[in-house]
């Protein structure tokens, strides 16, 4: 569901291109193909296990991601979830840890090529000629090869603090590593910054070149039109590659704007099919704030918002909607959502229409349901059946529950789930206390890992 108009930054990204899955189960012939349907599938659903594949090959024609950010949360420097391994590397007893969320807020600004190109003009003009040198033939090819040597400087010193300070993409957290494959499309990232790298090195070749034949003319005359000539080549130099520099001002500007999350603290992650009503929980669960309608896939990216409690602060994440498909058959805004499930740290909170207002069939919801919660299942787990007050007043869209596990599922829902209506508040300030008491057993499960990785670090250190 898109985010509410205040404070958000939205991007429109590139098609993605096809990649290999990685970390794929190997699937049933029967099943690698062929679409999930409503009824068959249900009434198979207790014998038959979904691939586990996450990012796999990704569809051609898939449309572009929007990512919104609403709440920026402190960086950290421990993930959790994957867990810091300490390590004894050989007799020095160094301690090999994972990467860490954040980077994406460290990147530099980049300036526009327009911008750098007239800079450099500017400031290559002004510098003078080396003092004390009579001749004038000396003086004018001495200024020559230094305002070529400071225009080159100019252009090119940018473009390397570019390439050295945006972060590497086998250094970046495995969440982070994700965000960039499902946005810009596998090796876009790294084909950017070789671009700008590419086009750093011509121009400092080019740039060495003029300067040292500016710096052999023998009149005045000849130092000025090798000057004007070095300049111009320059300048084309620069602009034939400025394109490279254009697209990185996107790709910093969309890196940006990604959420982040603390690691150090309990974060909520809203899951279940489109239009289930997710965005309405987190609005009146947190300070975040999503457009709510009713039509799927209104949220289409990772929105943050937060909540205090009992002077406890926590953080709350509202992800798109997941088809009840194969992951291989996923689009690049339902694997937003696995890459949150699959490489962060959260407690989930499951949300189910048992009405079907939400235009997805039960059978349906339930195929989803048992998939995610077979590979997730290890989370800490709130099930909430939303629009209760609609229950019973709308025919089901389908009736064909040949399976007893769908059957018991349409009646009653997952076992101990909390039966919520945001419309009348029904079961509201019970779901408030649930999600308080689920994200305070997540604080003491953070707790006492980070525990267990102090006193890792702490053996390590003993040992060296």
């Amino acid at each position: 569901m898109r985010a509410a108009a205040g404070g958000r930054a939205v991007f429109h990204l590139q098609h993605l291109r096809p990649r290999p899955p990685c970390r794929a189960s190997p699937a049933p012939a029967t099943t690698a193909t062929a679409p999930l349907s409503h009824s068959a599938a249900a009434s198979r659903a207790h014998d038959r296990c979904l691939p586990k594949g996450f990012l796999p090959t990704l569809e051609l024609g898939v449309s572009a991601v929007y990512l919104c950010r609403r709440v920026h949360s402190t960086t950290c420097s421990v993930s959790l979830d994957d867990r810091l391994q300490g390590e004894l590397d050989g007799a020095k007893g160094e301690v090999q840890k994972h990467e860490t969320v954040g980077a994406f807020q460290k990147i530099p600004m980049v300036m526009p090529a327009t911008d750098i190109l007239m800079s450099a003009q500017r400031k290559s003009r002004n510098v003078p000629p080396t003092k004390g040198i009579a001749n004038i033939a000396k003086r004018e090819r001495n200024k020559g090869a230094k305002q070529l040597d400071a225009l080159m400087k100019e252009l090119s010193v940018p473009l390397r603090t570019y390439t050295e300070n945006f972060p590497k993409r086998r250094d970046l957290h495995p969440y982070e590593r994700s965000l960039i494959e499902l946005t810009f499309g596998e090796g876009y990232y790294e084909q950017v910054l070789g671009r700008v790298d590419a086009l750093r090195k011509r121009i400092t070749s080019v740039g060495k070149q003029h300067a040292s034949v500016c710096a052999k003319s023998t009149t005045k005359r000849e130092a000025e039109e090798r000057l004007a000539e070095g300049r111009k080549r320059l300048e084309e130099a620069f602009q034939h590659g400025q394109r490279a520099i254009d697209d990185l001002v996107n790709v910093a500007k969309a890196l940006r704007s990604m959420p982040v999350v603390d690691l150090h603290i309990p974060t909520l992650c809203l899951v279940g099919s489109p239009n289930v009503g997710k965005s309405s929980l987190v609005r009146i669960l947190s300070s975040g704030k999503p457009e709510v309608c009713s039509y799927p896939f209104t949220t289409r990216g990772i929105l943050m918002g937060h909540i205090v409690s009992n002077h406890e602060r926590f953080q709350v994440t509202d992800t798109p909607g997941l088809l009840t498909r194969h992951d291989d058959d996923r689009n690049n805004i339902e694997r937003l959502t696995l890459a949150v499930l699959s490489y962060l740290p959260i407690a989930v909170l499951y949300v189910h229409d048992l009405s079907e207002d939400c235009g997805t069939s039960v059978a349906d919801q339930y195929i989803t349901y048992k998939h995610i919660k077979e590979r997730f299942g290890d989370r800490l787990w709130i099930d909430v059946i939303s629009k209760c007050d609609l229950l019973g007043k709308k025919a089901p869209m389908s009736f064909d529950d040949a399976d007893e596990e769908v059957a018991q599922y349409r009646r009653f829902g997952p076992e101990g789930a909390l039966r919520v209506s945001v419309q009348s508040e029904n079961g509201v300030k019970e779901l408030k206390e649930r999600v308080h008491l689920l994200l305070t057993s997540q604080m003491a499960r953070i707790k006492d890992v980070k525990a267990e990785l102090d006193t890792q670090e702490a053996g390590i250190r003993v040992l060296s």
